[in-house]
């Protein structure tokens, strides 16, 4: 009774034969000396703005700034929805900062708002207008915060620093990227660093109070680059890990002080050549206590489990890829923008998005130590739910499937999923395929093939 080998991360391979197994809005942890595949969180909405179009968003103080495309919007604890006077021109992502500016003992931040096509914008409760200080380039493509600094990225390599608590810009505080003429395509903050990312190389920076600019740059420069300005996330409050971005090398990596290293597997690898660059983004989120990092494009969504170590696909009815984006922590809890809807949605039990269906599915490697002329008998094991799991088996390496049979988990604590015949085995193995519709949630725990030879029939 061998079992059937299900892989470590979700590997479809290049083609029919070559993939170890599949994991799609589930993913697999090990706990204790158990393992178990679990569904994805699903996505409740938190509140309706009645906008389209997510761009980007911030917390200040527990109010929600979000930019749509054509308004920008607070959001407030209790829900109320405030439509803000102007807009920020285009369709693209925009980053948001806010600094420390404290009036008569209360805080009072500045809100600032950068487009990655270049552009940078002031928010306040009731406004949006254009940076205030000429002397901020027009060309800024990104900002973030550092002790007391907005910083700014400019394409041309230069990396602006307002004066401490204000927007004001002094021209002449600012230096340049140049340990490679790479540009600049993003700035973000953690911890007590800024990273210059160009597009090849990241340029970190510290804080060392000197005028006109504030900042120092390391000794170590990480020789590799960002591909896009919103491929980078790890920079959200309450984010306890790296920094993660998509490199110009089209892998995924985590950045950690001045080390970086890849993370991303060659099925993540071809998803990422296969999407088009503009597309590219990244976001990190937590749920219950296990750190995810989500990699997302116009080819579909993979997601990181920094505990495990190991992707598993994501993927919304309607959507292409998961219609969450921008995350931020926001009211003590994981804040996303959605990419079908002006909802801002947050991680649920409830196993829907927005109302919407969430299926999934788990497809095993092969299984090729069998005799030859074999016919096989599945009992596959999973907790006990209201929900039916349609089974599915190829003997070609996964160009073809048999007819889906339907197994109700209802009394799945009384005994497994089975199924009597899979058919004759062939040279490319056995490879079997659960997929399931509705909200119910269970666990799934492994699958096993009895052998029945037929050579002596």
């Amino acid at each position: 009774m061998p079992p059937l080998p299900f892989p470590k991360s979700s590997t479809p391979g290049v083609r029919p034969g070559e993939g170890e197994g599949r994991y799609v809005n589930c993913y697999p942890v090990q706990e204790g000396d158990r393992s178990y595949v679990r569904r994805v969180p699903g996505l409740t909405r938190s509140v309706a703005t009645g906008k389209t179009g997510i761009r980007g968003m911030l917390d200040v103080n527990g109010v929600s700034y979000v930019v749509f495309t054509g308004s920008v919007v607070t959001v407030a604890a209790d829900g109320t929805v405030t439509t803000l006077t102007g807009t920020i021109p285009g369709s693209d992502g925009v980053m948001l900062a806010r600094n420390n500016k404290v009036t008569s003992g209360v805080s009072t931040p500045d809100i600032v708002a950068v487009c990655e096509g270049g552009g940078a914008y002031v928010l306040t409760a009731t406004t949006v207008s254009a940076y205030p200080d000429a002397d901020l380039p027009a060309t800024v493509n990104s900002v973030d915060f550092l002790g007391g600094y907005f910083l700014f990225s400019i394409p041309d390599g230069r990396l602006f620093a307002s004066e401490l608590n204000a927007t004001a810009i002094n021209a002449l505080s600012f230096t340049t990227a140049e340990s490679r003429s790479d540009g600049l395509r993003r700035v973000a903050v953690q911890g007590s660093l800024a990273y210059g990312f160009g597009g090849s190389t990241i340029e970190p920076y510290q804080n060392v109070g000197t005028s006109p600019f504030p900042l120092q740059r390391a000794a170590t420069v990480p020789p590799v680059g960002i591909l896009t300005t919103m491929a980078v996330a790890g920079f959200q409050e309450t984010w306890n890990g790296p920094i993660y971005f998509v490199a110009s090398d089209r892998t995924v990596k985590a950045l950690s002080g001045y080390e970086t290293a890849t993370i991303s597997t060659p099925d993540v690898d071809r998803f990422i050549a296969a999407s088009s660059a503009a597309t590219v983004a990244v976001d990190v989120f937590v749920w219950q206590g296990r750190q995810f990092v989500a990699v997302s494009s116009d080819s579909g969504s993979w997601i990181y489990d920094t505990v495990e170590r190991s992707w598993h696909e994501r993927l919304s009815s309607g959507a292409g890829r998961w219609r969450a984006t921008r995350s931020i922590y926001s009211n003590a809890q994981w804040l996303f923008g959605d990419m079908l809807s002006g909802d801002l949605l947050t991680l649920s039990t409830t196993l829907t998005e927005n109302g919407a269906a969430l299926s999934g599915l788990i497809q095993s490697g092969p299984l090729k130590d069998f005799p030859a002329r074999v016919a096989a008998r599945l009992s596959a094991d999973f907790t006990e739910a209201q929900i039916t799991i349609h089974v599915s088996w190829s003997h070609d390496g996964g160009k073809s499937w048999s007819s889906e049979l339907q197994r109700s988990l209802a009394d799945a604590d009384r005994w497994p999923v089975s199924v009597a015949n899979l058919g004759l085995s062939t040279q490319a193995g056995l490879i079997l395929r659960f997929r399931w519709e509705g909200a119910a949630d269970f666990s799934f725990l492994g699958a096993t093939a009895d052998r029945l030879d037929l050579r002596a029939a």
